[in-house]
């Protein structure tokens, strides 16, 4: 695969370089995109191979099943992360977020709390506020240049608040973590005691880029499994962030009859025919694609610290232990977050996800997804350096 290749993603209706879409969100739609997470990368040559086999046959109806899209998850996780489960425990889902939403709706009473860990994705405030619950924040540590999780905190809030449900980014965006087991047994604990079900986003779970492998959240116990629903996706892997592909994991029968049930009140159980055919295509094919991938993304972590360590002193990365966004610290550099945000677009043209966007503790950093051409990216770097250039000392 030559990740190197240039492919112009303008008018083609990608959110990402949409130029109405930079106008209305950076006030400028020339500048130079590395906000949204999706690669700017082909995905692996089968998913184009399988679109054009569908393309052929002509006729695109209603799909019988999600059963096949389901086995190769089942198979690709298994392999990838030493985890079995029965597809009787899992359903799919068309999406990440919208399942994760759907879960707060059911597993959640209106008024009541829900835990996050800020800084961490927006949406999952939004979804929260939007059903109409109250976001709890437990937010993260900083130790040693990454983040930990704060588990006194978590335990008095969960102990004193009204709280059933809890939101968990696993690995976690924006830093990049992959959570240990001894972490993520421990916050298993704290929800078990208090009865605080986990809702755990894994989308970003075949993106290990070190050593330290990804645990998913229900393989921990089965007492563990009872009490979570862990998602997963294609999307981030293979970028096929638009095809709404996502397998939702649940211990408890109950629990996983509820969201069924559910998915079909509301008419969202099924996945388009084309989005099945691909996600299961690159779960069965796509493993030497992803496995090159992840040595370009460590070589463009390697090129974001060389160039920060020679060009930009007083701004660190976050370095990520999985997927393809960066999280710069810029909060050394003697600036307001407001200045430097309003250098990097009015000089450097560039536009990066701003910090306080994930929430507590994210002022001062922005969000960089290198996951792109290294040509592009160096590009990238050099215009942060010349928006702030007059605040480096050498």
């Amino acid at each position: 695969m030559d990740f190197d290749r240039i492919i112009d993603r303008k008018n083609s209706n990608a959110a990402k370089w949409d130029s109405k879409t930079l106008k209305n969100r950076f006030g400028d739609e020339n500048v130079l995109p590395f906000w949204v997470a999706d690669m700017d990368f082909a995905s692996p040559s089968i998913v184009s191979e399988t679109l054009k086999q569908r393309a052929d046959h002509g006729i695109f109806g209603y799909p019988a099943t999600s059963n096949q899209f389901l086995k190769a998850w089942q198979t690709w996780t298994a392999t990838e992360h030493n985890w079995h489960v029965p597809l009787s425990k899992v359903c799919f889902a068309p999406g990440i977020v919208g399942a994760m939403s759907l879960a707060v709706h059911l597993f959640s009473k209106p008024g009541e709390s829900v835990i996050i860990q800020e800084p961490v994705y927006q949406p999952f405030r939004n979804m929260i506020i939007r059903n109409n619950r109250r976001p709890l924040i437990n937010e993260l540590k900083m130790e040693a240049g990454r983040y930990v999780m704060d588990y006194n905190d978590l335990e008095e809030k969960v102990s004193s608040r009204d709280c059933s449900l809890m939101l968990l980014c696993s690995p976690h965006n924006p830093g990049g973590r992959v959570w240990g087991k001894k972490e993520l047994t421990e916050l298993s604990r704290i929800c078990l005691k208090y009865g605080v079900f986990v809702i755990s986003d894994e989308i970003h779970a075949d993106l290990v880029l070190g050593n330290r492998p990804h645990i998913p959240f229900s393989s921990l116990s089965d007492e563990c499994a009872n009490n979570a629903m862990t998602l997963m996706a294609p999307s981030k892997t293979f970028n096929i962030a638009g095809e709404k592909l996502s397998v939702a994991v649940f211990g408890s029968q109950e629990k996983r009859k509820a969201y069924t049930d559910a998915q079909l009140a509301f008419s969202c159980e099924e996945g388009s025919a084309l989005a099945l055919a691909i996600g299961e295509a690159a779960y069965k094919e796509g493993s030497e694609w992803l496995l090159e991938l992840k040595a370009y993304l460590r070589e463009n972590v390697s090129l974001i610290e060389r160039f920060l360590e020679t060009e930009m002193p007083g701004v660190k990365l976050m370095r990520p232990d999985a997927g393809f966004i960066g999280w710069l610290d810029f909060r050394n550099m003697g600036l307001s977050h407001k200045e430097i945000e309003e250098r990097l677009l009015s000089i450097g043209k560039i536009a990066m996800v701003e910090g306080h966007w994930f929430g507590q503790g994210g002022e001062g950093f922005f969000r960089l997804n290198f996951g792109c051409p290294r040509s592009l990216l160096r590009e990238g770097l050099e215009r942060i350096s010349a928006s702030l250039s007059d605040n480096f000392i050498h």
